[in-house]
C-alpha cells in the first residue's frame, strides 16, 4: 500500500518538498483540468524519480462522462486520449475521475441512461489510452443539477456492465460521510484506492484523520484492505500528524 497526497500544478513543489520531509509518501494524485499543463509536469520527472515517487492524474472535475450530448461526449473521450499521450513518458498509475451530473429532474427520472452513457464512455476512454481508470464515489446536494455517483447503486450498475480489470473503483471517505453508502462491502475486490479525509458530515472540508466523524474502526477496515493507493487528501499542515495516526491503527489491525 502506498501513501500518497493530492496536489495540483500550482503546488507540486511544495508537495514534493512533502515527500522529502516525509519518507512514508511514495506517491502524488496530481489534479490538472488543461492539455498544455502536461508540459509543466515534465519538469519535475528528475525530482519524483529522485524521491522513488510515483504519479496518478485527477482528472477535471467538469469531466462528464454522464454527458448526453454526444458531440461534447467524444469530445472529452478525445481530451483523456490526448493527455495519456502526451503523459506517455511519465508512467501515470492511473487517471481518477467523477462519474459527472446531470439536470436533477432528468436524472430522477431516467438514472440508468445516464449510467448506460458513463460506461460507454469508460469503455471508450479505457479501449483508446489502455489507461487504469478509476471512478470515485460523490456526493450531492440536489440542486438544481445532481451529481452522480453518491450512491453504490451507480458503481454496482457500472461494474456489472463494465467488465475491464483496468476499471478500478476510488473509495472516498470524505464524501461518504456526506453521502453514506455501503461501498467498502461490497466493492471491496473493486477497491484500489482511498481517498483519506474527514469531515463534519456536512462539508467536503479536507481536514486531517482524526479531526472530524470518521470512525476509528473505518480507518481500521480501510487499513485491512490494503488498497493499491491511500492517498490522504487533506491540508498538508495535517499529513505528519495523520500519517502517525496511520502508523498507530496498524499496529492494531
Amino acid at each position: 500500500m502506498k501513501i500518497g497526497i493530492s496536489a495540483l500544478l500550482y503546488n507540486l513543489d511544495e508537495a514534493i518538498n512533502l515527500c522529502k520531509e516525509i519518507n512514508e509518501i511514495k506517491h502524488i494524485e496530481l489534479g490538472i483540468d488543461n492539455l498544455y499543463e502536461c508540459d509543466e509536469i515534465y519538469k519535475y520527472i528528475d525530482k519524483l524519480k529522485e524521491l522513488n515517487v510515483s504519479l496518478s492524474i485527477h482528472l477535471p472535475m467538469e469531466l462528464n462522462l454522464c454527458e448526453n450530448i454526444e458531440f461534447i461526449r467524444q469530445s472529452w473521450v478525445r481530451f483523456v486520449e490526448e493527455m495519456n499521450y502526451k503523459l506517455k513518458h511519465l508512467n501515470i498509475c492511473y487517471y481518477n475521475l467523477h462519474l459527472g451530473y446531470v439536470i436533477s429532474d432528468r436524472l430522477n427520472k431516467n438514472r440508468e441512461k445516464y449510467l448506460d452513457i458513463s460506461c460507454s464512455m469508460l469503455n471508450d476512454i479505457i479501449n483508446k489510452t489502455k489507461a487504469n481508470i478509476s471512478i470515485e464515489n460523490t456526493y450531492s446536494n440536489n440542486g438544481d443539477l445532481s451529481n452522480v455517483g453518491n450512491k453504490l447503486y451507480d458503481f454496482e450498475y457500472i461494474f456489472n456492465k463494465v467488465e475491464n480489470e483496468k476499471l478500478w473503483f476510488c473509495y472516498d471517505t470524505g464524501h461518504n460521510l456526506i453521502n453514506r453508502d455501503n461501498y467498502i462491502d461490497k466493492l471491496h475486490n473493486k477497491i484500489r484506492i482511498v481517498h483519506l479525509s474527514d469531515n463534519d458530515g456536512k462539508k467536503d472540508i479536507h481536514i486531517g484523520i482524526n479531526k472530524g466523524i470518521l470512525d476509528k474502526k473505518e480507518v481500521k477496515t480501510i487499513i485491512y484492505l490494503e488498497p493499491e493507493f491511500l492517498i490522504l487528501e487533506i491540508k498538508y499542515h495535517d499529513i505528519k500528524e495523520s500519517i502517525e495516526y496511520i502508523k498507530e491503527i496498524k499496529k492494531e489491525v
